[in-house]
Formats: structure tokens, C-alpha cells, sequence
């Protein structure tokens, strides 16, 4: 029962910790971002996180933080 607690409590604090350092969406970052990200938009400006269901070589846009979008592409 105490395992059970334990794990749940790892869980939760795993998935705080993840929303923490995973930027929005769309979010216009530095080319240079250290960060791991699935799929990313690449743009002459920097890149942006978005869905991995969007497949690699597919147009994108990113937005800068005056939010204007700016086009890209899926690269990976």
C-alpha cells in the first residue's frame, strides 16, 4: 500500500516538474534552446515546440512573443 503512495507522489511530482520546463506550444525560442523537444518548427527567427503529430518537412509557424507569426518548417 505504501509502494502505491510512493509511486503516485514520484508521478505527480515528475509531471510538475515536466510542465515546468516544457515551453508552450508555438512559443518562438532561440535557435540554440537546450531543451529536449519532440517536434519542432524551424524558422529564420528561432524555433518552437509543437505537436508531434505534425509530420517532419510540413509547413509551421511559430509565434513571437509581440505575437506575430512567422513561417517555417517541420524539422523533426
Amino acid at each position: 500500500m505504501r509502494h502505491g503512495y510512493l509511486a503516485a507522489l514520484v508521478a505527480v511530482v515528475l509531471a510538475l516538474t515536466a510542465a515546468e520546463t516544457t515551453p508552450p506550444f508555438y512559443a518562438l525560442l532561440p535557435s540554440d534552446y537546450a531543451g529536449p523537444l519532440i517536434r519542432v518548427c524551424h524558422t529564420e527567427y528561432g524555433i518552437c515546440l509543437i505537436p508531434f503529430t505534425i509530420q517532419p518537412g510540413a509547413p509551421c509557424e511559430c509565434v513571437t512573443a509581440g505575437g506575430t507569426w512567422v513561417p517555417g518548417v517541420t524539422v523533426h
